[in-house]
């Protein structure tokens, strides 16, 4: 019964106008909100002060100021630092390669962090970081966006989802996870999934770029999956997937907080 009732939210959110934004504007908001609750008390006070000075609400809102711009020239400025497009060849990603002058998602998250956690910056030039920073940090964990540079991340992969046809990327960006009606609230995944205790590495940069070679294994072994152009998938390929997505909203929260509760702390 799942399964039917699964796939019947699906076929029907197939056929709604959505806007081709990573993650979607709901998973964006989603690790947000979730980061939210892994802050510590000096976290929350860090990010409050600085969300204020560039009129943002929330942890949750400003996830997804970066495609909130992207029809003005600031943010055609920042297309290319969503994604890293890694070669095909190669079983994992490399900075030097895939991320030429650090202008890829990688990069441009090294580049925020090493803002943030500087304490001779301005409050203000941390504020900027910060808000560019939480939405590259989750545009990172969604898979594709560590993608093969042959097909842009999934972008030029046509196949038939439900009866529907799209592309890859956004199969993975918005339609699967509005499927997923069994998603606990930012609360209770947070106390399902509590921080783990090791925490981001000394080499922070280290750290960043092993959860990057991490989305491109998920996206080899789980979003291509050995996809012919134009197949025609369905529940057996979101049953694969569910887990995953549901595993990077997570960890991209739970990232996202740890290096926000480490950068209070100092």
């Amino acid at each position: 019964m799942r399964k039917v009732i699964s796939g019947l939210i699906i076929a029907a959110l197939l056929v709604l106008p959505m806007r081709a934004f990573t993650w979607g504007f709901q998973g964006h908001e989603y690790i947000g909100a979730l980061a939210w609750e892994y802050l510590t008390p000096e976290g929350k006070v860090w990010v409050e002060e600085r969300l204020a000075l560039v009129n943002e609400p929330s942890l949750s809102k400003v996830t997804t100021w970066a495609d909130r711009v992207r029809g003005s020239e600031e943010g055609f400025a920042l297309g290319p630092l969503h994604f890293a497009n890694i070669d095909p060849e190669s079983d994992e990603f490399d900075m030097q390669r895939d991320c030429p002058n650090r202008r890829c998602v990688v990069g441009a998250l090294l580049d925020d962090l090493a803002v943030m956690a500087d304490a001779n910056q301005s409050k203000q030039a941390q504020a900027e970081a910060l808000r560019t920073f939480t939405h590259w940090i989750t545009d990172m964990h969604q898979p594709l966006h560590m993608g093969y540079a042959r097909d842009r991340g999934g972008n030029d992969i046509r196949i038939t989802f439900f009866g529907t046809e799209q592309n890859l990327h956004r199969l993975w960006d918005t339609v699967m996870i509005r499927g997923m009606d069994k998603l606990l609230s930012p609360a209770e995944q947070a106390a399902a999934n509590p921080l783990p205790a090791i925490g981001i590495q000394a080499d922070w940069e280290a750290s960043v770029v092993d959860w990057a070679n991490h989305s491109f294994a998920l996206a080899r072994e789980f979003a291509y999956a050995e996809l012919e152009p134009g197949e025609a998938i369905g529940e057996s390929y979101f049953e694969q997937a569910r887990p995953v997505i549901e595993q990077q909203l997570v960890l991209s929260a739970q990232r996202m907080a740890m290096i926000i509760n480490a950068i209070a702390a100092d």
